[in-house]
């Protein structure tokens, strides 16, 4: 079986304390700016791709911080690489982090849009 574990976290300081660890946007090529799209920027012939496929476990740190669309780019992409049948492409995540301390960011918006805008709040 496969043992790559790829430790990441929404923010660059939770990033910078795991060993080996990069912040999910850079390690799944998440946009930064969603604004409607889903996707990642992650050629399906790459060495990411290669990598991703022998995953055999993803840890995402600080999953509270993070927007919905965020979370759903990431199962897109492992829709895409690995099975498309299976919430996210049938890799195991583990999503860590307090739900009940913070929120993602969601700039001159009430705190019910910040709420709307969190992972709680995805089909998952």
């Amino acid at each position: 079986m496969n043992k790559i574990v790829l430790p990441t976290a929404t923010s660059g300081i939770a990033a910078a304390n795991i060993p080996s660890g990069r912040t999910t946007h850079s390690r799944f090529k998440i946009l930064v700016d969603i604004n409607g799209s889903l996707t990642c920027d992650v050629p399906k012939q790459s060495s990411l791709a290669a990598l991703i496929k022998e995953t055999s476990l993803i840890i995402w740190d600080e999953a509270s911080m993070a927007k919905k669309e965020n979370v759903e780019a990431l199962d897109l992409l492992l829709r895409d690489l690995c099975n498309p049948k299976i919430v996210f492409g049938g890799k195991i995540i583990v999503f860590g982090g307090d739900f009940r301390q913070v929120m993602p960011v969601v700039p001159h918006k009430p705190q019910r849009e910040a709420v709307d805008a969190s992972l709680v709040n995805s089909v998952f």
